[in-house]
């Protein structure tokens, strides 16, 4: 393995491949070409490596040992482990004069699966072409993987110390909910290993552009509990030349549509009222409107109506809990003895467990329904913006993308912050890496990145990790 260092790029230009963009414009700060280099180097070597849940994270693991050992970080600066053999996470640290907490940055390892029959390209292989780099993990998250990687190597390398330790850790399992997920167990069995003052997660942030125009970079500072309920009705049964009242198909329908109509309560924090101020400018009129009034009166019932066709804003809202599975019945000539469907719903971080399973079985209002959580929620604090911290990301923002502002963001979806939240870590998702709302390929085919994102993000994510971790 080579050891990048700012004397020998004529020599790593010979050894590494030559289609590299310096930036997306000649106008935005860049990082040195055989940095560039090597994180490409780096991440086409991340995708080539299949960490599906079935094959898991280990040979992942041991390609980046060997990175850094090659690069001069010492053994007793790697630390590698996990909740098994084959689902290994590795923590690397660059030591820091020990005035600060330290900073830590994160991305996971694994990636979802991938039907070659169904991609343009061979998914394990990074492949560039027309300006974008395709490959499972090109956006979700081995792109950040090797962001991260060479910019602790070029932080060495320029004999760089930091006020606080910088913190790379790179965990197994986020995409598997759960089963053997590397940060829950690093909280739970090995907290010395990645205890820091701030985490950055850059899973969870993203630059968001729309057909290539940059609209804001998020900074994420929550998300929903992930929960999954079930609804079972029962009848008697019999044959269905006789029908009964007790039809549980009809029983469970007519919850399903109770529920289906109902809309939780609005309400609105930090975050939510920050990034419903900043739609504002992207939303209709009529939805423009309705946000005004939501922000003064969150309980103005016909203002939360107008906005229920706009998915997104709508879930930044309130809780929601839509029906995704119904079965029912034994027999077409039989009246069912039994319909089930399964909700699945997304909970306000504040959200009591208590309290929805009483507002579900108050919504459908029939006692002979039961009602039960089936997974979760598995839920965790918001976290207060933290104004140093959004200074920086601010600025950062600012001399790449000048248009573009910087929003709090609430996830719909989940990430690896709700370990570290509920482990109570101060985190928050950032990420330089441009991701456009018109062309969102993470967990389907042809999955892909940028180029120049690809590079802007590298520079962007190396001025963020000088940023948080001195104070000079």
């Amino acid at each position: 393995m080579f050891k990048p260092c700012i004397r020998s790029a004529a020599l790593i230009a010979l050894l590494l491949p030559l289609s590299v963009a310096t930036s997306a414009t000649a106008s935005r700060p860049a990082s040195p070409s055989e940095y560039q280099q090597y994180a490409r180097s780096t991440f086409a070597d991340l995708v080539s490596i299949d960490t599906t849940h079935a094959k898991g994270s280990a040979r992942a693991v041991e390609a980046l040992v060997a990175r850094f050992r090659a690069a001069g970080f010492a053994d007793s600066d790697i630390w590698v482990g996990g909740p098994a053999a084959d689902k290994m996470n590795i923590v690397v640290r660059l030591h820091g004069r020990g005035t600060r907490q330290p900073v830590l940055f994160n991305a996971h390892l694994d990636v979802v699966e991938a039907v070659r029959e169904t991609w343009s390209v061979e998914p394990f292989q990074l492949t560039e072409r027309d300006g974008w780099f395709y490959g499972r993990g090109s956006i979700d998250v081995k792109n950040e993987v090797a962001i991260i990687t060479t910019n602790l190597i070029r932080l060495k390398q320029e004999g760089y110390v930091p006020d606080g330790d910088i913190i790379a850790f790179f965990n197994t399992d986020e995409e598997a909910g759960g089963d053997a997920n590397g940060v829950e167990w690093m909280v739970a069995e090995h907290r010395d290993v990645i205890n820091a003052g701030l985490v950055i997660n850059d899973d969870a942030g993203k630059m968001l552009s729309l057909n290539g125009k940059p609209l804001w970079n998020t900074i994420q500072t929550s998300e929903k509990a992930y929960a999954t309920y079930e609804l079972v009705a029962t009848g008697s049964g019999g044959h269905s030349s006789l029908p009964r009242r007790d039809n549980a198909i009809g029983r469970l329908a007519r919850a399903l549509t109770k529920l289906d109509a109902y809309q939780f309560p609005v309400r609105l924090g930090e975050t939510s009222r920050g990034y419903l101020e900043a739609m504002q400018s992207r939303a209709t009129s009529l939805e423009s409107a309705a946000i005004t009034r939501l922000l003064k009166n969150p309980a103005d019932a016909a203002a939360m109506e107008a906005l229920r066709d706009n998915p997104v804003i709508n879930a930044q809202l309130h809780t929601t809990c839509p029906a995704t599975l119904v079965s029912g019945g034994q027999s077409e000539s039989a009246l069912p003895m039994t319909a089930v469907a399964t909700l699945q719903c997304r909970l306000l971080p504040d959200e009591k467990p208590e309290v929805m399973l009483a507002t579900l079985r108050r919504v459908i209002d029939d006692p002979l329904i039961t009602v039960k959580a089936t997974w979760g929620p598995l839920s965790s604090p918001a976290e207060s913006l933290d104004p140093a911290v959004t200074a920086i990301v601010e600025r950062l923002t600012q001399e790449f993308w000048p248009t573009a502002g910087v929003v709090p963001f609430m996830s719909q979806g989940a990430s690896d912050n709700v370990y570290f939240r509920r482990g109570g870590f101060r985190t928050f998702g950032i990420s330089g890496t441009m991701f456009d709302e018109a062309d969102m390929r993470q967990h389907g085919r042809d999955e892909r990145v940028g180029v120049a994102a690809f590079y802007d993000s590298l520079e962007f994510n190396y001025r963020l990790m000088r940023a948080l971790s001195s104070a000079r």
